[in-house]
């Protein structure tokens, strides 16, 4: 059972190690949208959408600290607020988002994703300093 476990664990991070480095080799966010939509292989796409998710779920913490940074370079006076909210809620999304997409075991398809129905990056750190990430 616990070899088992151990197996299962080696093949999710051997998947999810390949996919990350086929993500990272791309070289635009258009490329990547349409790797993830068109993957032939099941394991390559279901490897896309976990690593994604675990990514997002980890680092849904840095929404916040962007958003104050976009909004207060935007607007000296209100954009600290601004950012401290609209960041709070961009957190929350793409921690929902990533949770999704581990919950799902990467089952769902893109098209009824929060990542195409919505303007929100794959990744928290593409798009860094826009205020409208579309």
């Amino acid at each position: 059972m616990k070899k088992s476990m151990l197996v299962a664990i080696a093949a999710l991070l051997l998947v999810g190690t390949v996919a990350a480095a086929e993500v990272s080799s791309l070289s635009d966010e258009a490329n990547m949208s349409r790797t993830a939509n068109t993957a032939d292989l099941f394991g390559s796409k279901w490897g896309f959408k976990m690593t994604r998710g675990l990514v997002n779920a980890a680092t849904c913490w840095v929404e916040l600290p962007r958003s104050i940074y976009v909004e207060t370079t935007e607007d000296a006076v209100l954009g600290p607020c601004k950012g401290l909210f609209k960041g709070l809620f961009l957190t929350g999304v793409r921690a929902v988002a990533g949770t999704l997409d581990v919950a799902t075991i990467g089952s769902v398809d893109d098209m009824y994703s929060i990542y195409e129905t919505t303007s929100l990056p794959y990744f928290v750190w593409q798009k860094w300093d826009q205020v409208e990430r579309d």
